[in-house]
């Protein structure tokens, strides 16, 4: 988030134009630098004297907790969201990864805490409490008045962390010991014009990473965010035409949500919209189109991860005549294929996904990523590799299509099959007219073998049988390999930063599979 110093840079350029919006609540620069300064003082008093100090929060997007953000990074104190709708297990692994001195929650995300183990306030740690009053630990109001003095950041070495998502295990951190914020702040408004006009609406939440890394390069260049509420397609329409948001990034079922809702279909000409964001999963032919008629050519696709920042970036025009693919290698980043012993592989040849980029983190807490030094070939000479859980394919032109992702940690294991274009066929069967969602997941279990599990959301109850019967050729027709089990679903279950919930979603289906259920005829 943006430190205390930028704060005020902004401050001085545009004191009364407003910083956050939350709901009714609107704060001004004047203000973001004056309760930012506030808590920085409060919190500086307050903190541990263990190093390093690190922040973790578990907590719903709010204007307080982007003070308490702020305040964090001007101390010097990184600050890293857990995931609130997580599992008690992965709350726990995730704060042993990160051992925090400060933990940040609300009284709804408390319960949580109590779950995983963790006392509120105890073993040293310093509990902050957004909301309400707790005898004994500070809130967001007690921090926020105190008086405004210069504190010197808290003297320990440069660092950042993150979580990946989790949504098929356990979130692993990610560790950084360097900032790349500005190199790609500079990319970005080089490329896209973004600038102090601009209102951007934050839809994911800021646990995530791409949250409050979107979000800090709207508040760098003295723009705006919106922090929206989760709600429906009418909300996000409301949003974005009443405080003249220009950009956002939308996961694809926020972004479906929205375009589906009558109230979109204007939006093109009646809103500021002139960049969306979208990524985490290929986007179907119906969602783009439907995106380009209600929004205007402003959708963008971009493939990144928690390990490498933003990898490829495709822009409305190639997305529209090339919705499979993940598009060309950003600037600052290289891609390459490699087989399974980590050797380069030609253009067309599908394999895993290697990435070179100055994003690229450094280790992860307390598991053990592989890096590979390649030569691509491209006259820089051999470089470090990130050898990432996806599958894919590059073309002469260097485009991206994205095939497949492994779980867990990724490893160079010759016996690993990379044979099977998994997105291809998701992406054919949301295509279908009778299909409105669809996961197709790979298992490898001793009373099904290596098989396809595919729940599907047909559009309606009387085209279920149908469906089904659609879905069992397209799986035949495309992966002839593997037997498919394909069974209806009410909803496919996604996290807010809308990865599909595997486990979840395996632990709901599995059963049915192994009665029997959607064995392909």
């Amino acid at each position: 988030m943006l430190r205390l110093a930028d704060i005020r840079r902004n401050a001085a350029r545009r004191p009364d134009g407003t910083a956050i919006v939350d709901g009714p609540t609107r704060l001004t620069w004047r203000e973001f630098e004056d309760r930012t300064g506030r808590v920085a003082a409060g919190l500086h008093a307050l903190l541990p004297p263990e190093r390093p100090a690190r922040a973790a929060f578990v907590a719903g997007n709010s204007w307080q907790l982007v003070v308490l953000m702020a305040a964090c990074a001007s101390l010097g104190v990184p600050c890293v969201g857990l995931d609130h709708t997580a599992s008690p297990e992965a709350t726990a692994h995730a704060l042993a990864q990160l051992r925090p001195t400060v933990l940040i929650s609300t009284a709804t995300c408390r319960p949580l805490l109590e779950r995983a183990g963790v006392p509120d306030g105890g073993d040293g740690v310093l509990a902050v409490h957004l909301d309400g009053s707790t005898e004994g630990a500070p809130t967001y109001a007690s921090l926020a008045a105190a008086e405004p003095r210069e504190v010197e950041p808290v003297g320990q070495p440069f660092a950042t962390y993150c979580f990946t998502s989790g949504t098929s295990g356990r979130p692993k951190m990610v560790i950084r010991t360097f900032s790349f914020e500005e190199r790609r702040l500079a990319t970005l408004v080089r490329q896209f014009g973004f600038g102090p006009d601009d209102v951007h609406l934050v839809t994911v939440p800021l646990y995530h990473s791409s949250g409050p890394g979107w979000a800090r390069v709207f508040l760098a260049c003295g723009g705006r965010i919106v922090l929206c509420p989760e709600g429906d397609g009418a909300d996000l329409a409301r949003l974005i035409r009443a405080e003249g948001v220009s950009t956002t990034l939308m996961v694809p079922p926020v972004l479906a949500s929205l375009v589906s809702h009558p109230d979109s279909r204007e939006l093109a000409a009646t809103s500021r919209l002139r960049f969306v964001l979208s990524g985490g999963r290929q986007l179907n032919r119906w969602l783009i189109a439907t995106a380009w008629e209600r929004l205007g050519p402003v959708l963008h696709l971009y493939y990144g991860t928690t390990e490498t920042g933003v990898n490829t970036l495709i822009t409305p025009d190639e997305l529209h005549t090339a919705p499979g693919r993940a598009g060309r290698a950003w600037e600052g980043s290289t891609l390459a294929v490699v087989d399974a012993q980590g050797h380069l592989l030609p253009p067309g040849v599908r394999g895993r996904v290697a990435i070179a980029s100055y994003q690229l983190m450094d280790d992860y807490a307390a598991e053990l990523p592989v890096f590979l030094d390649l030569d691509p070939g491209d006259g820089e000479g051999p470089r470090r590799f990130l050898l990432t859980g996806d599958s894919g394919v590059l073309d002469e032109q260097g485009h991206l299509e994205l095939t497949g992702r492994t779980d867990g940690v990724s490893k160079v294991d010759e016996t690993a099959p990379l044979d099977v274009n998994v997105f291809g066929l998701e992406y054919d069967l949301m295509d279908l007219p009778c299909v409105r969602d669809t996961a197709v997941l790979r298992v490898d279990l001793p009373t099904l073998g290596d098989a396809l599990v595919v729940p599907i959301v047909p559009v309606s109850p009387e085209r279920e049988a149908g469906a089904l019967r659609a879905v069992r050729a397209a799986c035949a027709g495309r992966v002839p390999c593997l037997p498919a089990h394909v069974l209806p679903v009410a909803s496919i279950p996604y996290s807010p930063t809308g990865k599909v919930r595997a486990g979840e979603l395996l632990d709901a289906v599995l059963p049915r599979v192994l009665a029997g259920e959607g064995c392909d005829a």
